[in-house]
């Protein structure tokens, strides 16, 4: 059965396009383009193209939300991430921190003085937290109180303490999310080291954070276009979901999960739903040949590698499993527009969306048909974080343990500022010589937090990729895990043979 969501792709690719006027369809088309065989599916599926208009109208006016000033207030996102990740439990097994390590051709007086100007600059970093019960309120710290600690080492021991100095918690209730240290190293160059807490900070933050202190060092002031406000952005998203149009998107996703199927552990029938508990972590690295080879595939079918292996990783879940149907929830960012495109705080989101694999089809179809999903996915976007439906669009709406039977996370990364990217890949490939398939390391680590049963990371760093794909060992047993790493490589070899 086509999707409603293939269903206006494929009409769209012919340039038939669907509007609303009031409870009315319209189109507009080519002439004789809409055939009669169009005309008899929009009627089949009125109602449904109906709720996806209006969903996707909504979804438009809260993109389009733009600004609001007013007092410092938690965002919806941050209010989840506390509900995510703070408590008692906070920290365990890892500091859950976005760190941003820099080397500057500058000494450190000069890199301290940018760090202490970006700061100042940001409200988002200078936020500080205190709850009461389930309500959460945030203070605003003054930049006057920030401290950048100092020492100097080698390039070598730099780097590991600036690795330390960032997995070090930042607790969401504590006095300063934001910390920064700046290594003086030989030669006057300097290696900078920031830690934010994810709750008020995520990976797009680290390019632009960066990125703005290579500024002030090499022209004196920011280069990059301002951006909206973290805080304003947050008030305009949190108006227009608490009215109708949030009603509308709430409804909908609401409605989408409670149509999805269950995917089951196909040795044992376990459910696979979150849970908090013992997680296995499998890491190992995509060779530069091989991610290669991606990048080929994707440039021959026009999408790109972030397309290809979230097609591989779906296959290899339908294959597994033995469904051809199932729910996923793809990490994203919402910096989809002009003016938020450099807006520093939390502004990852995750996108769900449902997966087709029908038995015997080729790869690019499936790729195509998960394109169609994914695009309506951002076009009917709702903002969400780790808990899905809807529990993560706005806190409260359901209960804080609802269920929730999305199988698995896919979040894809390509690592590091354009400037850093081309550091890069000026650069030997230091490894050409690994084996394909990989060597995997296997870590076990007990997480009090719920997390879904299934998350692939894949993180594109130029000349190779690191992946590291968890397991919920609660509903994915030892044996399943084997089976699913198996399927993985197996589709990696039919879809880029070595």
């Amino acid at each position: 059965m086509t999707s409603v969501a293939q269903l206006i792709a494929d009409l769209e690719s012919r340039g038939i396009l669907l509007s609303l006027a009031g409870e009315e369809i319209r189109y507009r088309s080519p002439k004789d383009a809409l055939t009669e065989a169009d005309r008899s599916n929009l009627g089949a599926h009125r109602a449904a193209i109906l709720d996806y208009l209006k969903t996707r109208a909504a979804a438009r006016a809260l993109k389009a939300a733009g600004a609001i000033q007013g007092p410092l207030t938690p965002s919806v996102a941050q209010e989840m991430w506390w509900r995510f990740a703070g408590g008692p439990e906070e920290g365990k097994p890892v500091a859950l921190n976005i760190g941003m390590v820099g080397k500057f051709r500058h000494d450190a007086a000069a890199v301290t003085a940018a760090i202490y100007q970006v700061i100042a600059r940001y409200d988002a970093l200078r936020a500080r937290f205190e709850s009461q019960g389930e309500k959460l309120t945030a203070f605003l710290n003054s930049p006057d109180t920030f401290e950048v600690e100092q020492d100097a080492a080698d390039p070598d021991a730099a780097a590991q303490g600036a690795l330390q100095f960032c997995s070090r918690l930042n607790a969401i209730e504590g006095t300063w999310l934001t910390r920064a240290k700046v290594f003086a190293l030989p030669g006057g160059e300097s290696l900078a080291a920031i830690s934010s807490a994810h709750m008020i900070a995520d990976a797009g933050t680290r390019n632009i954070v960066l990125d703005e202190i290579h500024d002030i060092l090499d022209h004196g002031a920011p280069q990059a276009a301002a951006s909206t406000l973290y805080n304003d952005y947050s008030l305009a998203e949190r108006d227009c979901l608490a009215g109708p149009r949030g009603a509308q998107l709430i409804g909908h996703w609401r409605d989408w999960y409670r149509e999805q199927p269950m995917m089951k552990a196909p040795s044992t029938g376990a459910p696979l739903l979150w849970g908090n508990g013992i997680r296995v972590i499998q890491n190992f690295t995509i060779p530069g040949r091989v991610r290669d080879k991606v990048v080929a595939l994707a440039d021959s079918m026009k999408v790109t590698p972030f397309l290809v292996y979230l097609s591989i990783f779906s296959i290899t879940m339908a294959r597994w499993a033995g469904v051809e149907r199932f729910p996923l929830r793809v990490l994203g960012d919402k910096r989809g527009a002009l003016d938020l495109s450099n807006t520093v705080g939390l502004m990852f989101c995750a996108d769900a969306l449902e997966i087709r694999v029908p038995a015997r089809a080729s790869f690019e179809s499936v790729l195509r048909g998960i394109l169609a999903e994914y695009d309506a996915s951002l076009s009917l976007r709702i903002p969400s974080l780790h808990f899905w439906a809807p529990h993560a669009v706005m806190p409260g709406i359901e209960p804080h343990h609802h269920e929730n039977k999305i199988p698995a996370v896919f979040n894809y990364y390509s690592v590091g500022t354009a400037r850093e990217k081309a550091e890069k890949r000026a650069t030997p490939d230091g490894g050409a010589a690994l084996p394909w398939p990989p060597q995997i390391t296997s870590i076990t680590q007990t997480w009090p937090r719920r997390s879904s049963p299934l998350f692939l990371h894949v993180i594109d760093q130029g000349h190779d990729v690191q992946m590291s794909l968890h397991f919920y060992q609660d509903v994915v047993s030892p044996a399943d895990q084997d089976s699913f790493t198996r399927v993985l490589f197996q589709v990696f070899a039919e879809t880029v043979p070595a």
